[in-house]
């Protein structure tokens, strides 16, 4: 297939590009060349930005576009209108954050109400403004779709971890486990819903070619939810090692000064449905130990601090 890669090679397009051009796909990167620009040499490129697209772009035939590096209708719309005539499947991918929260617990599907395009949630510092941008740059790109005469998939993540992630929200633990000592949060408290990231780039390929998936959405997660004292007791037993794990209060972690840890919200876990990506799209889960063992790995290989967490000196303290 002729594939155009918005995006590509930092993290989510990293992983997708490698597996498309596994398939013998024949594959073109769009991106400004800022990071890592030596990556898939075997990959055609278009440098440019994406409010003002190069003229190339909408002058070739497209099979596949998946757009993995859009946050905003205004970075959706400008592609969207160069490529879309000439495109046959336009893979968008969002997140599980564009779905409002349910109170009482209720499993998220793809049909669950998302944030509505009003200024108290998409404002600078409104606590849940990524997700309902990306709820209004969907909402451009089903309008758009019809328009050009192109077909749209939408994919949400939740938390995606994996090699080459650059937030570290999951890799933390695995971090703290192997240094011995965790600090994990007193009752109520739920580990955030997480997706493989080598899963969700088969999700994706999936999605573009599946007839079926045309101008539908699908969520990606596990799909069985792992718990933080999952994580931990699978990277210890990845690792061969006991750590200590002290548990602490939420008001005991604010006194000490830490307002969050990473991917654990306090109270309950967002309940999200991947029975349609499973029934529709194949998705599967790669066995857990395996996921943390190749994050491991790559931690190792890697070599790079640790942004997130609870700061050494606090997190001596707590530990005692």
């Amino acid at each position: 297939m002729r594939v155009l890669v918005a995006g590509g090679t930092r993290f989510i397009g990293r992983h997708l590009v490698e597996f498309l051009l596994d398939e013998g796909h024949e594959v073109t990167l769009f991106n400004r060349g800022q990071t890592n620009p030596d990556l898939f040499p075997e990959a055609a490129r278009v440098a440019g930005e994406r409010a003002d697209p190069p003229a190339v772009l909408g002058q070739r035939d497209w099979d596949w576009v998946f757009d993995v590096s859009a946050y905003v209708e205004e970075e959706v719309v400008p592609l969207v209108r160069a490529v879309g005539p000439r495109t046959g499947r336009y893979v968008y991918v969002s997140t599980g954050g564009v779905y409002m929260p349910r109170p009482d617990g209720a499993e998220i599907t793809e049909d669950s109400p998302q944030w509505p395009a009003e200024e108290r949630y998409l404002g600078d510092g409104a606590p849940n403004a990524y997700g309902a941008k990306k709820a209004k740059a969907e909402r451009a790109l089903w309008r758009l779709g019809p328009e050009c005469g192109m077909q749209v998939t939408v994919v949400r993540p939740v938390v995606v971890y994996g090699p080459w992630d650059p937030t570290d929200r999951c890799h933390y633990w695995l971090h703290r486990v192997k240094a011995g000592g965790v600090v994990v949060p007193g009752e109520p408290a739920a580990f955030t819903r997480c997706v493989y990231v080598k899963d969700l780039a088969r999700e994706l390929i999936a999605a573009a070619k599946a007839p079926h998936a045309a101008n539908r959405a699908y969520n990606a997660a596990q799909t069985r939810h792992r718990t933080l004292r999952e994580w931990i007791d699978t990277a210890a037993a990845s690792v061969g090692t006991t750590p200590r794990v002290a548990t602490v209060s939420w008001e005991a972690l604010r006194e000490a000064g830490v307002a969050h840890l990473p991917a654990v919200s306090r109270g309950a876990g967002r309940n999200f449905s991947t029975e349609r990506a499973q029934r529709e799209l194949g998705l599967t889960s790669t066995p857990f130990a395996q996921t943390v063992a190749e994050c491991l790995a790559h931690m190792e290989a890697e070599g790079r601090p640790i942004k997130e967490g609870i700061p050494a000196e606090v997190l001596a303290r707590l530990l005692g």
